[in-house]
């Protein structure tokens, strides 16, 4: 059985509201729109945009980069406290995509992407961020699951920091008695997100579900 999170009209409205994108930005809509491609949304993107613009992160890492439609509101922020953005894309295709939008807009120089899996790539960063954009899970398998994101995710966020989860509530197939494995992963990891020692959460319903957690200091 699939749900509805949020009424269409109230995203249609919400969607109205918003004030004009950039070029950049609106051309990825409108590509993706011909090409069935999912993006974040103005409305979450803008979310994005003023978590990490408050917030004062200069350091973020962004975990499935997709088109790198997030990646630029995140960059808008990141901009303007002079910071920088670290990427994971596993798809090159998707990589050299992200890199060519995020280069018209104006971002190239404050981003670094690195292609690879997610479970692969996070062994070998050292850095810590003050902010972790995870839009992998979704894509997550029972080898490579959600909750062994979340682990490998929480030594690279300093205290303090913020992960930003994407898609925790799967078009609410999280109610479902019996969802399919990898909606089970997800329901796995948002109690184990919720319950972590470490952390601070709550999950919003906006689009797919957007979870936010604080590490505790």
């Amino acid at each position: 059985m699939r749900y509805d999170i949020t009424n269409i009209a109230i995203e249609d409205y919400l969607h109205a509201l918003m004030p004009p994108r950039s070029a950049v930005l609106g051309e990825l809509e409108q590509r993706a729109k011909q090409h069935g491609w999912t993006l974040v949304g103005p409305v979450q993107g803008e979310f994005l945009y003023l978590l990490a613009r408050t917030t004062g992160v200069k350091q973020a890492l962004e975990i499935g980069m997709t088109t790198g439609y997030a990646a630029i509101w995140l960059l808008q922020a990141l901009a303007a406290n002079d910071g920088h953005l670290t990427g994971i894309e596993a798809n090159p295709g998707r990589s050299a995509l992200a890199r060519e939008m995020i280069g018209k807009a104006g971002f190239a120089e404050r981003v670094t992407i690195q292609e690879g899996t997610w479970f692969t790539i996070l062994p070998t960063i050292s850095a810590q961020f003050d902010l972790i954009f995870l839009d992998v899970l979704r894509s997550t398998t029972p080898d490579h699951n959600a909750s062994q994101a979340l682990e490998m995710c929480l030594p690279l966020l300093r205290p303090g920091g913020l992960l930003v989860t994407d898609n925790v509530l799967c078009s609410a197939q999280v109610l479902e008695e019996d969802p399919p494995p990898l909606v089970q992963g997800i329901k796995q990891f948002n109690e184990k997100l919720m319950a972590h020692p470490q952390l601070e959460s709550v999950i919003i319903p906006l689009r797919d579900g957007v979870a936010i957690s604080r590490k505790k200091e």
